[in-house]
């Protein structure tokens, strides 16, 4: 197990990121609107994650783990963004 850093870059929002084990979830959310940066547990199984963001339209984000982009692009024009994927 590894500890690394989940951060999301924005400027105005609210934000929820879950980080998903393979089998199990336990239920918290690892970045959750007003903090910007947590520090998460990793393993060699596999892991996800999923996100929602809401702010004004067009506003760009980009949710990092440690150096590695895991997602990155800006609100529509309802101004949702919303993703998972693996890390």
């Amino acid at each position: 197990m590894v500890t690394k850093t989940l951060k999301l870059e924005i400027s105005d929002g609210n934000w929820m990121v879950n980080v998903i084990d393979e089998n199990n979830d336990d239920g918290k959310y690892e970045l959750l609107h007003p903090n910007k940066e947590a520090s998460v547990e990793i393993t060699e199984q596999m892991q996800g994650f999923d996100y929602n963001i809401v702010a004004s339209a067009g506003t760009p984000f980009k949710l990092m783990l440690d150096d590695i982009v895991l997602a990155e692009g800006q609100t529509g024009d309802n101004g949702v963004a919303r993703g998972k994927g693996i890390i």
